[in-house]
């Protein structure tokens, strides 16, 4: 050890440090550290010695070697090891004692050695410094920077998506999730159901600050981009979310504005294999993804090319196909008729002609996104006209379809969901992020909310169908404002506790839910996501860029992850419930082909009129004051318009489909 005492008592212990005769003024390497961001050294020339605790040598490497002189003073606020660049280690390795002399830096944080050259002393060896997570303070890494460390804890990955550009992956004592998820920023309990105010805001800012020293990254040693091979990589070619790594040895390292383990010797891996579909039971099943954009428009928000669209369109199908479902409400679709028809054409080509139908409303205006409902034409049949809500306050049409179980006449009501994303384009007022956990625009997630409970009682109440499944992408976590207005109005939340269906810059939650009234929870079997997406890093998806790590499977087809929900058909509602008085015709479908039109008060003489979707005419019959029965029967399969005209104007239209 190196006291700073007296200069005759350190001339006594150089021979400690230097060969006998070398006269060279020397430094510890903690001196060189200094207790501070930056080296007291920085600009000067130096001679100090250490044991080679890691060699990176060579060009797109981190280039050099790291040095450590264990215990080289009492100050626990300074490091005991450096980096010494040099692009060429020429004949060093890890185990040599050696001095060196060169000119202290600091590089963009980073102190180390550089123009040095070593004369090798003899050998030695460096225990590695044990460290457990989290940290007092993010700020402590600074004092074990350049040394050797060990973390006998287990790691999970916790991001992957820096891992195929720059071979590097985050690392957590867990998986993190996004504070909102689990923490209400209004309710100290969890479970309260307040959609207004921030008295729990500090208890996220808290989960935030532990989560900052939590996390470290696991690099590969090189600073090159697109490294080959992949470092680490799983015998199914990936390295997904999840995995974990226990007993991890390396040297700290500072690049790029973050702190990274640089691994000396083998990374442990326990691979997160990719899952089989969840298997949640019934004889119905729904299920709900984001499809990311799918666009038969190339070069907009989707595919660039005709190439990117058949490999997302090949990803896409092989995970509708694998679940298999009986209903899909699927979201980022074109705001057109071709990319939803192009993708239910391609579905059906694999599966069998006609074995889906589906039911749509287009957005306002030509641009965007829309949700579309696919269903098994032979499980299921539309029983009520498709209720549209639109316009203010949502960016895209919400769409509900009453459904018949086939086989014993069970029936609910269907729902698509998908809010306003957190993006803060364009955000101002109450919808700026109001530094609470839930991101922008989470005034108006709200607003939309609310308007749904209304929309969706109304359905309700027409239909007279109490059993109800809403599924989609809310772009909110589980405990944000706008999934509590859900539950507070009666809506019960359907998925497991701790699942996630998205990742965002190493932290995951639920964006994509899946909820029912309390008549569907009677008929619930199981709820699930499938993590296809999340896990896997983004450079695995469809894009040209990505072709060489292409895959025809479901593996990161998208953003999101599937949410499944099993429904034990025989525990559905049989019968309709008496229907409430309605000032508005609404069209009933029944699983027989015939359609009637109803409303509550009584009006002048009108004629009930259906168009194909290309504004031809199929049928016209006059229309009784209090309803009647249509018969459909002889009209092809596909969907319509109808129209009810009494003789002073317009009464009220919507879409229907034929079976």
């Amino acid at each position: 050890m190196v006291f700073r005492t007296a200069p005759f008592l350190r001339f006594l212990l150089l021979p400690l440090i230097l060969p006998l005769g070398n006269t060279a003024f020397s430094q510890s390497i903690c001196e060189i550290q200094g207790n501070g961001a930056n080296s007291p050294y920085n600009g000067q020339s130096v001679t100090t010695e250490g044991i080679i605790t890691a060699v990176f040598s060579g060009s797109g490497t981190v280039g050099g070697y790291f040095i450590e002189q264990p215990e080289c003073d009492a100050d626990p606020a300074t490091s005991n090891g450096v980096l010494v660049y040099t692009p060429n280690t020429g004949a060093l390795a890890v185990g040599m004692r050696v001095q060196v002399t060169g000119t202290v830096v600091e590089f963009n944080g980073l102190t180390e050695i550089t123009n040095a050259s070593a004369v090798v002393l003899g050998s030695g060896t460096v225990t590695p410094t044990d460290i457990s997570l989290p940290l007092a303070s993010a700020s402590q890494w600074e004092q074990y920077e350049g040394m050797l460390l060990r973390f006998p804890a287990t790691f999970t990955v916790t991001d992957n998506q820096g891992w195929v550009q720059y071979g590097q992956l985050g690392l957590a004592p867990q998986r993190l999730f996004t504070p909102t998820n689990f923490i209400d920023p209004n309710d100290a309990v969890a479970s309260g159901t307040s959609s207004s105010g921030s008295s729990n805001v500090a208890a996220i800012n808290a989960e935030y600050d532990l989560q900052l020293r939590s996390y470290i990254l696991l690099d590969d040693g090189r600073t090159t981009s697109y490294p080959t091979p992949l470092p680490w990589a799983g015998p199914e070619g990936t390295l997904r979310s999840g995995s974990t790594i226990t007993g991890l040895t390396g040297v700290l390292h500072y690049n790029f504005g973050e702190y990274r383990i640089q691994p000396v010797g083998t990374v442990p891996v326990v691979y997160n294999t990719r899952p089989a579909v969840p298997d949640v039971g019934g004889e119905i099943k729904a299920a709900s993804m984001n499809l990311l954009n799918y666009f038969t428009t190339l070069g907009d928000w989707g595919a660039a090319n005709q190439g990117e669209l058949d490999r997302q369109r090949t990803k896409l199908l092989a995970a509708l196909v694998a679940m298999d479902a009986d209903v899909y409400a699927l979201h980022e679709l074109q705001n057109n008729d071709e990319a939803w028809a192009d993708l239910l054409a391609a579905l059906n080509a694999q599966v069998g002609a006609v074995t889906y139908a589906a039911v749509e409303e287009d957005a306002f205006g030509t641009g965007g996104t829309k949700s579309v409902i696919f269903y098994r034409t032979t499980t299921l049949s539309p029983i009520t006209e498709l209720f549209v809500v639109n316009g203010s306050p949502f960016q895209r049409p919400h769409i509900t379809q009453g459904f018949q179980v086939n086989a014993d006449g069970g029936r609910f009501l269907f729902s698509t969901a998908h809010m306003r994303s957190k993006l803060c384009d364009n955000a101002s007022g109450g919808n700026v992020d109001q530094n609470d956990g839930q991101g922008c625009f989470n005034a108006n997630r709200r607003d939309q909310a609310n308007a749904l409970v209304a929309h969706w009682a109304g359905i309700r109440n027409i239909t007279g169908i109490s059993a109800q499944l809403i599924m989609g992408d809310f772009n909110a976590y589980t405990e944000e404002d706008p999934l509590d207005i859900l539950r507070s109005s009666g809506l019960q939340h359907l998925l497991p506790e701790g699942d996630h269906s998205y990742a965002y810059q190493g932290t995951f939650g639920s964006l994509d839910h899946a909820f029912g009234t309390p008549a569907l929870v009677n008929a619930l079997a199981q709820t699930a996501t499938w993590n296809i997406n999340s896990d896997e890093p983004q450079k695995f998806d469809y894009a040209d860029n990505n072709l060489s790590r292409y895959q025809p499977n479901a593996f990161r087809c998208s953003d999101h992850d599937p949410v499944l929900v099993g429904i034990e058909a025989g525990s559905l509602p049989l019968a309709l419930q008496e229907l409430a008085a309605s000032t508005s015709p609404t069209l009933i479908m029944d699983g027989n082909g015939n359609g009637t039109w109803r409303t509550g008060e009584r009006f002048n003489a009108a004629l009930f009129r259906l168009y194909d979707m290309q504004g031809a005419l199929k049928l016209e019959e006059a229309a009784m004051s209090d309803g009647r029965v249509v018969d459909l029967n002889g009209l092809e399969t596909g969907i319509y318009l109808w129209h009810l005209i009494s003789s002073n104007g317009g009464l009220g239209s919507g879409k229907i489909f034929v079976r």
